[in-house]
């Protein structure tokens, strides 16, 4: 035999009816954000084919705001998430100090302050490798 039958009970949640207007749409009202994955609002359930099909329509509305073309229809976010989110306050995330690039997500470069910092810290990340080593002589 070659095949096998892999069955996972509860590998997918449950498909009742109205729970599809929970899912969040692709476009969102951030401008330059666009959601992608199983969990958004596409025909499927949660699976590879949804999170595909997913990806797909968060490209479609890439490319609709990229050539000029109007968005579909809007889907209406449901008054109970948005009471929901009102009643929650900001918290700062767990983990992360400071205001440096690192902490917003990105835009740092390694310069030689940051070498400086890390060779404190910790020199065999910024120790030469045996190419640099041997380019160097």
């Amino acid at each position: 035999r070659k095949f096998a039958v892999v069955r996972t009970p509860r590998s997918v949640y449950a498909a009742v009816p109205g729970r599809n207007k929970f899912r969040p749409q692709q476009r969102t009202p951030i401008p330059n954000f666009t959601l992608a994955g199983d969990w958004t609002s596409q025909k499927f359930l949660g699976s590879m084919e949804g999170a595909v099909l997913a990806g797909k329509l968060a490209a479609e509305v890439i490319v609709d705001k990229l050539t000029g073309v109007e968005p579909k229809g809007e889907k209406a976010i449901m008054d109970s998430v948005v009471k929901a989110a009102e009643a929650k306050t900001a918290r700062d995330p767990p983990g992360l100090r400071g205001d440096d690039a690192l902490v917003f997500g990105g835009g740092a470069e390694f310069n030689q302050n940051n070498k400086q910092q890390l060779v404190a810290i910790d020199p065999e990340q910024v120790k030469p490798s045996a190419e640099e080593t041997a380019a160097a002589v």
